[in-house]
């Protein structure tokens, strides 16, 4: 092959690397600025406890609501939910 394709595709290679650079430094930035107003997670796991080694039962805060979650090898199941108090 011609130095000439090698040349041209070393550039566009590197010009493809700068573009993904670029965006991933834009939605780092975004995220840590917190450009759109949200100041906490909507989801937050406030405990954990493991049941066994593919078995766990989680609490978790989604909004102003607390859910008892149970996890598995065959999936996550929604338990109950919990009051706040």
């Amino acid at each position: 092959m011609p130095l000439a394709f090698w040349g041209g595709y070393v550039v566009r290679l590197a010009v493809a690397a700068l573009v993904i650079g670029a965006l991933y430094i834009v939605a780092r930035r975004l995220r840590d600025t917190r450009v759109f107003g949200r100041r906490s997670r909507r989801v937050e796991v406030l405990e954990s406890a493991m049941l066994s080694q593919h078995a766990a039962l989680h609490l978790v805060r989604v909004d102003a609501r607390y859910f008892l979650i149970g996890s598995a090898a065959a999936g996550v199941t929604r338990i109950a939910e919990c009051d706040g108090d």
